[in-house]
């Protein structure tokens, strides 16, 4: 294959603010690349883009930070498979790690951690590997766009929906972190949207192994500030609870329509993140309910320890507050338990 998928761009990271300013490139990028979509979307000559291990390139989905994405071709197990090259820069700029030669073995590492990785709300990774053109991930093709596209389509979810939503998506955070991986970039744009109502959590193969204490390595410079935990933003040791900061943020944009921390510039936005007075949602928009604020304000405390202690804590908090919304639901749960407790022979 001649042509070559990765297009390298110059940037310092000698700061913060240095690092985050190429996402700002890569947003440009990318919105170019969704007025596009539907005309890259038809079906072109097989390997007509060329070959990436044994994958037949036939469509560029589009184009984010991490690399590009097609729709290409498996002939081994005929079957349709997205296909993500990343870009060099992201390989090369991974940190050095113990026990990894290079920094390519530890995008294959964590992208073949990814695939390890089998729930409903998280895309399925088939595939990593190492070819001529870069690395690879395999996964699988989804019908529909991520949030980031249908909410500057102006969709607004009301707040029990937003509610389900985040869910779903902690819960697969919940299960990830129990896996030993933490995914470190959740934002509307890593959540796709299958016909708007089944989330699945994308990019965990470029997410850091958590170690045996549930610590991780250094996150990627490859988030957008708007979502990054403190602690990110400052280079510091992160855990699980990183990912619970970010998630606590994209509901509070499903309740307001709005970030809550806003700048001209890169160093407006991470100095906001990290001394602007903590927002509440149902001040910036009185029709989210104040339950469901309180629970996106837990998550996105700048102290990880006044945070909610996991993902999974985050999922309950979101059910019991789902729950109390709907009397009816909630007066049923006693007969729905009692009737899966008999199913299971639970007779006595």
């Amino acid at each position: 294959m001649s042509w070559n998928p990765f297009k390298t761009r110059q940037s310092s990271t000698d700061s913060a603010s240095s690092v985050f300013q190429r996402t700002v490139i890569e947003d440009r990028d990318r919105s170019q690349f969704d007025a596009l979509h539907a005309l890259l979307q038809q079906e072109e000559a097989p390997g007509e883009l060329g070959t990436v291990g044994r994958y037949e390139l036939r469509t560029i989905l589009g184009e984010g930070g991490l690399g590009t994405v097609y729709g290409a071709w498996d002939p081994l197990l005929s079957r349709r498979v997205a296909v993500k090259m990343l870009k060099r820069q992201v390989v090369d700029e991974a940190p050095a790690t113990a026990g990894m030669s290079s920094a390519a073995e530890l995008v294959l590492n964590e992208a073949r951690a990814a695939a390890r990785l089998s729930h409903p709300h998280i895309v399925t990774v088939f595939d990593a590997g190492a070819s001529p053109e870069g690395i690879y991930i395999a996964m699988e093709t989804l019908q529909g766009m991520d949030l980031r596209q249908l909410l500057r389509q102006g969709w607004r979810p009301n707040p029990q929906e937003a509610a389900s939503l985040v869910r779903r998506v902690a819960e697969a955070l919940a299960y990830a972190h129990g896996k030993g991986v933490i995914h470190c970039d959740i934002k509307p744009a890593n959540i796709f949207m299958v016909d708007r109502r089944m989330p699945k959590v994308l990019d965990f193969g470029i997410a850091r192994l958590a170690r045996g204490d549930g610590s991780a390595v250094q996150a990627a410079s490859i988030g957008s500030p708007h979502y990054l935990s403190p602690e990110q933003l400052r280079q510091q040791p992160i855990d699980r609870r990183c990912d619970v900061y970010s998630l606590g943020i994209v509901l509070f944009e499903l309740l307001t329509g709005r970030a809550p921390y806003v700048g001209r510039s890169m160093e407006e936005i991470i100095d906001a993140v990290l001394t602007s007075p903590q927002p509440v949602a149902c001040q910036w928009n009185p029709q989210a309910p104040d339950g469901l604020s309180a629970i996106a304000a837990q998550a996105m405390a700048r102290n990880p320890d006044a945070r909610f202690p996991s993902a999974r804590h985050m999922a309950n908090a979101l059910r019991e507050w789902k729950h109390s919304q709907d009397p009816d639901l909630e007066a049923t749960q006693p007969i729905r338990r009692g009737l899966f407790g008999w199913l299971r022979g639970d007779r006595s």
